[in-house]
């Protein structure tokens, strides 16, 4: 039995990409998984397939989002844990040189990762790094497949089995609902909100609720919008953490929402989704879920228009099953 630790210290979006590894490694029988991840995204990680223990420690070299970096304290604490554990070896899914120098000194012999700029020194071997124009999960799988002993489809994958069993709050089970997405990351690369309101309100003449998705404070703001829908849903009344969200995602029609963790949340969970570039990297970061999906490309938000995003919608609905 060898014990594998799979390392992910970057943001949900990484995560959800790095589940592919998972996926291969959940096939071998002579592996136990585990996953070093950021806090924020641990409730995520256990469903990751196969994955059979969680530690949750943010690099105290970098933020996540919506808060400040992470605590050297809790960091170390937890590296002490993880050498307990005498695990065999540790692939780790980004170039960043300290995750491989904090892993040796955890006593990990063997570190696999990617390649970078400065930690070939402390990886044991250092993996070819995925090209920016090509799909990032199809890329992990070959830079890994020498540590992979099963083929498994380029999908990510969250394991729906392990979500909670939760009933649906009564105002979400009068009507399918749609999740919308509409801020995410950069402000200056999300589509302009009276384009999503449009979208919004045909998908309201349709028969579908909208649940509106985003932080407390995005989420307010769209609330104190004039143009706000009386029948809008705010998904900050029933969720406070991922779990709660990616539990939200797992039951509705379908996603719409730009290039970020909870649209491949969505993906993985194999909800349709309708993803906005606007721009971002959609060859590498494209919805890579078994779902269907429909991306919408600009340079510039302000090149979106209404007819573009109508196109889209239009696009994804007539791929979804009748």
């Amino acid at each position: 039995m060898r014990k594998v630790l799979l390392v992910c210290l970057d943001n949900l979006g990484d995560l959800i990409f790095t589940s592919v590894l998972a996926e291969a490694l959940r096939q071998d029988p002579e592996v136990e998984l585990s996953l070093w991840c950021k806090d924020y995204t641990a409730r995520i990680g256990h469903l990751l397939p196969g994955v059979q223990q969680v530690f949750a420690a943010d690099p105290f070299w970098d933020k996540s989002p919506g808060r400040g970096k992470g605590s050297a304290r809790i960091f170390f604490r937890t590296l002490r844990t993880i050498r307990k554990k005498r695990f065999d070896v540790a692939l780790i899914t980004s170039s960043c040189w300290r995750t491989p120098g904090f892993l040796r000194m955890a006593g990990i012999r063997q570190r696999v990762g990617l390649a970078g700029r400065k930690n070939k020194m402390f990886l044991t071997q250092a993996l070819a790094a995925p090209a920016r124009d090509e799909p990032v999960v199809a890329a992990l799988l070959r830079s890994f497949q020498p540590f992979l002993r099963r083929e498994v489809p380029p999908h990510t994958v969250l394991d729906r089995a392990r979500l909670p069993q939760f009933q649906l709050p009564p105002e979400l089970q009068k009507k399918p609902y749609v999740c919308l997405h509409a801020f995410a990351g950069q402000r200056d690369r999300c589509a302009p909100l009276p384009i999503l309101q449009a979208l919004a309100l045909r998908l309201e003449q349709q028969g579908y609720s909208i649940l509106w998705m985003g932080t407390s404070a995005e989420l307010q703001e769209l609330k104190q919008n004039p143009q706000a829908s009386a029948q809008a849903l705010y998904a900050d009344r029933w969720a406070q953490d991922l779990l709660s969200v990616a539990l939200l995602i797992s039951r509705a029609q379908f996603f719409i929402g730009h290039d970020s963790g909870p649209l491949h949340v969505a993906g993985a969970l194999g909800i349709p989704v309708l993803g906005f570039y606007l721009p971002g990297e959609p060859k590498r970061t494209m919805p890579q879920g078994k779902g269907p999906s429909t991306m919408i490309m600009r340079d510039h938000p302000g090149l979106l228009t209404i007819e573009d995003a109508d196109a889209g919608l239009t696009s994804l609905m007539d791929q979804l099953p009748t």
